[in-house]
């Protein structure tokens, strides 16, 4: 039973990987398309108006399916129960953000941001009927078909708001999107998978659920506040197109970002939730996962800071190329936020999550100073440097106290990131130094890559982080063998 639970944890990250890649990658690939048909303006629109969205999907989630893939024994009861309460809520969402809609478009002066709002609003009511499913299949790990579940409804609406978009249908192209991908998984979703035999209302399950996730929400929903935040800041102390551009910089960013706090939160969690009564096997597979995506994230964010116009140029094209400087602080600043998640990992395990509260807190204090100085002085690199130094901190003050919670040692864990950062930081150094001498311009400087690949995992050797062949050999054996 051992082993086969092993065996389901790998089959399961990779289905997830998978998922995760091939969702983004088509997300990334329509929005990359659309960059090129439409303007930073109305990506701008869109910035704003999602922040708004984003924030009210954190209110109908409200951390229970968090608490539905942690409980060992979820009955069709406390499924029923989330619905239900996912349903009211989105309804009394869409209502609110109608009549908001006014007022906040008169706050940005664009009328047409009115319409964009409530017509986007209906997405949350479609994500009701879905996020049910959704936790079912991540608690029963079910990893494979929620990846092509997923895919499916992304390629649908993607290749459609394509359409609509050289047919000249502008923003309303990216609105269609978003509610075609939400409308089609969920259609997808109630014709294959079976729905819970009740449909009742628990108040004693609820209050189960909602005491695990009430500091998870709050956390998150202060993350997300300040997340986006930006957009709104932007698009009136600034301007709407500077949303835009930020917005396609957070766009790559979140590819990665995205893709490894979603594994973290999916399989990572409801694996390592299954050995929480052994702290020894927990901190082992944990510490073996946790370095390895550190080294990926590594390279990830070296790549994309040496390529950032490279990257800018060939995706979205030269208008865009105000994105460069919001991407290269973005990916650094996703680096430790990807970290910080893995942290809450532990937190959510061990049903501490109430220091994910008090952390996000403590680090939004922080972050609302740098908002404050930078909005006063309107300085764009003030704020971009000030949410970059809350991720550093956050991250330290994160791994503290979640070391406290494992008995591990928190200096190890910093001493592996700082290792991680320095093997980045030399590597771009000695790359520029072979640009500047032998003069790689454009497109030939890709042909650095490999060089890049050997400087940094030779370095990673070097530093004791992190052994490409080893450590992959001592994971396989973490999985499949008992100790």
């Amino acid at each position: 039973m051992e082993k086969l639970h092993k065996k389901n944890i790998i089959i399961g990250t990779l289905w997830a990987l998978f998922g995760q890649f091939g969702y983004m990658l088509v997300g990334l690939i329509a929005n990359i398309i659309l960059a090129r048909i439409l303007t930073p303006y109305e990506f701008g629109q869109i910035g704003i108006v999602m922040f708004f969205i984003i924030i009210s999907k954190v209110f109908t989630e409200s951390g229970l399916s968090g608490a539905i893939i942690r409980k060992k024994d979820a009955t069709a009861t406390d499924y029923s129960t989330v619905f239900i309460f996912n349903l009211i809520l989105s309804l009394f969402l869409v209502v609110v953000l109608f009549f908001a809609a006014g007022p906040i478009s008169n706050f940005y002066k664009d009328n047409e941001l009115k319409n964009i709002i409530r017509v986007s609003s209906v997405v949350l009511l479609i994500y009701a009927f879905q996020i049910t499913h959704i936790t079912k299949l991540v608690q029963q790990m079910e990893f494979k078909k929620k990846a092509i579940y997923e895919f499916i409804a992304i390629l649908i609406s993607a290749i459609t708001a394509i359409t609509f978009a050289y047919k000249g249908f502008g923003v309303w192209a990216i609105v269609l999107m978003q509610i075609l991908t939400a409308s089609i998984l969920s259609l997808i979703l109630w014709m294959f998978e079976e729905w819970p035999t009740v449909f009742v209302f628990s108040t004693g399950s609820f209050k189960k659920l909602y005491n695990f996730g009430m500091n998870t929400t709050f956390s998150l929903l202060l993350n997300t506040v300040f997340d986006n935040v930006y957009q709104l800041i932007l698009g009136k102390y600034f301007a709407i197109s500077q949303t835009g551009l930020f917005y396609q910089a957070k766009k790559i960013q979140e590819v990665p970002v995205n893709a490894l706090g979603s594994l973290a939160h999916s399989v990572i969690f409801s694996s390592l939730a299954k050995v929480q009564d052994d702290k020894k096997q927990f901190n082992l597979l944990y510490n073996k996962i946790s370095s390895t995506l550190s080294a990926i994230m590594g390279l990830v964010s070296l790549f994309v800071i040496f390529y950032s116009k490279n990257l800018i140029i060939i995706l979205f094209g030269e208008q865009w190329l105000g994105s460069v400087f919001f991407l290269q602080i973005l990916i650094v600043a996703g680096f430790f936020h990807v970290h910080e998640i893995f942290n809450h990992v532990i937190f959510k395990t061990f049903d501490q999550t109430q220091k994910i509260l008090y952390l996000e807190i403590v680090k939004k204090i922080i972050l609302s100073i740098s908002i404050i100085i930078g909005v006063i002085l309107l300085d764009i690199s003030i704020l971009l440097y000030g949410y970059l130094f809350t991720s550093i901190l956050s991250y330290f003050l994160n791994s503290f106290y979640s070391s406290k919670v494992t008995n591990e040692s928190f200096y190890v864990h910093s001493i592996k990131i700082l290792k991680i950062i320095v093997s980045a930081s030399i590597t771009i150094s000695l790359l520029l130094f072979i640009n500047s001498n032998f003069n790689f311009k454009d497109y030939y400087s890709f042909l650095l890559i490999p060089v890049m690949l050997t400087i940094y995992f030779v370095l990673l050797r070097i530093m004791n982080v992190f052994n490409l062949i080893n450590d992959t050999k001592i994971v396989y054996q973490t999985i499949f063998t008992k100790k």
